[in-house]
C-alpha cells in the first residue's frame, strides 16, 4: 500500500529518522537564472522567496548560496519535526563556517515555519504577517518567487479537500451572499486549493517554479470548470515555461537504464486579485 503523503503522522515519523532526502536529484543551479530574473521589485527591494514543502532536502541550503541575503528565504513544511531539525542544521552550518554571513555581528539565518499549505487560516495568517514578518503590501501578496520541488506532486496524492462554497479566499468581487438555501460543499483536488492559496500569497508577476516528476502537472487547468464559488487556478496562474530535464545517471549504478526525465514548470501570477470573504 503506498504511503499517504497527505498524512502528517507519516511525515513526522519519516523525518524523525531520515537525515536528508531529495525527491528530485537535480542540478539546483537551474534555479539560479530564475532567481536572477526575479531581480528587484521596482522599489529597490530584494525578492522574497517562499520554499514550500522544504522537507529535509539540501535545496534549502543550496538556495542560501543563490540569494543576496538569507533573510529573503522562507522555508516552510507541513512537519514541525523537520522544521526543527532543519533550523538546527542551519545553525550548525553557520557555526561551522567561518565565512558565514553576519548582520550587526549576528549570524544571518533563513526563516523556517510550520505551514499547512491547504489550511486557509494559516495561509491568511502568513499573508497578514502573522509569522512575524510584514505581510502583504499595497500591491498585495508577500512573495516574488515560490520554489516547489515535488511538493505539488506529493499534495496531488492526498485525498480531495472538502471546502465550503463560496470559498473563503476568493476573487475580489465575490461576496458572502449566496442564492443557495443551504451551505454548499465540494470535494476539490488538492493542487487546485494549493494554487489558490499560493496565489493569495504571491505578488503580481510572482514566479511559481515547480520541479516535478509529472509531464502533465498543469495540463488540466486550461478551460477546466471549477464549482461556482471557487476561483479558477488557470485565471490566477499562467504557465510560461515547461522544460524537460534529463536526470544525470547515478555513477554507482552499474545497470544501464533509459534516461529519467524530470520537468521544470514556471508559472506567473496574473493580476486577478483575491481577498478573504
Amino acid at each position: 500500500m503506498p504511503p499517504s503523503f497527505g498524512d502528517l503522522t507519516y511525515w513526522n515519523t519519516r523525518f524523525s529518522s531520515e537525515e536528508n532526502f531529495d525527491w528530485l536529484v537535480a542540478d539546483f543551479t537551474i534555479l539560479e537564472p530564475v532567481l536572477q530574473d526575479g531581480g528587484k521589485d521596482g522599489k529597490g527591494k530584494t525578492p522574497q522567496i517562499l520554499h514550500i514543502g522544504c522537507g529535509n532536502s539540501l535545496l534549502s541550503f543550496q538556495l542560501r548560496e543563490l540569494v543576496e541575503t538569507a533573510t529573503q528565504l522562507h522555508n516552510c513544511d507541513y512537519s514541525s519535526v523537520v522544521i526543527k531539525r532543519q533550523r538546527q542544521r542551519e545553525e550548525e552550518l553557520l557555526q561551522k563556517n567561518d565565512h558565514a554571513a553576519r548582520s550587526g555581528g549576528r549570524e544571518v539565518q533563513s526563516r523556517w515555519s510550520v505551514l499547512d499549505l491547504l489550511d486557509p487560516e494559516q495561509i491568511a495568517n502568513v499573508r497578514k504577517g502573522g509569522d512575524g514578518e510584514d505581510g502583504g503590501g499595497e500591491d498585495g501578496g508577500v512573495y516574488d518567487i515560490i520554489i516547489d520541488k515535488s511538493t505539488t506532486d506529493a499534495i496531488s496524492c492526498a485525498e480531495d479537500v472538502v471546502v465550503g462554497l463560496p470559498y473563503c479566499i476568493n476573487n475580489i468581487n465575490t461576496s458572502t451572499s449566496s442564492n443557495h438555501t443551504s451551505p454548499q460543499k465540494a470535494a476539490i483536488y488538492p493542487p487546485h486549493i494549493l494554487a489558490i492559496h499560493l496565489a493569495y500569497l504571491a505578488r503580481p508577476g510572482c514566479r511559481w517554479v515547480v520541479l516535478s516528476y509529472s509531464s502533465s502537472r498543469f495540463s488540466d487547468w486550461e478551460g477546466e470548470e471549477m464549482p461556482q464559488g471557487l476561483p479558477q487556478p488557470g485565471e490566477l496562474w499562467k504557465l510560461v515555461k515547461h522544460e524537460e530535464i534529463v536526470q544525470s545517471p547515478d555513477p554507482e549504478d552499474k545497470v544501464h537504464r533509459p534516461p529519467e526525465m524530470h520537468h521544470l514548470y514556471i508559472l506567473e501570477r496574473t493580476g486577478v486579485e483575491l481577498k478573504e470573504v
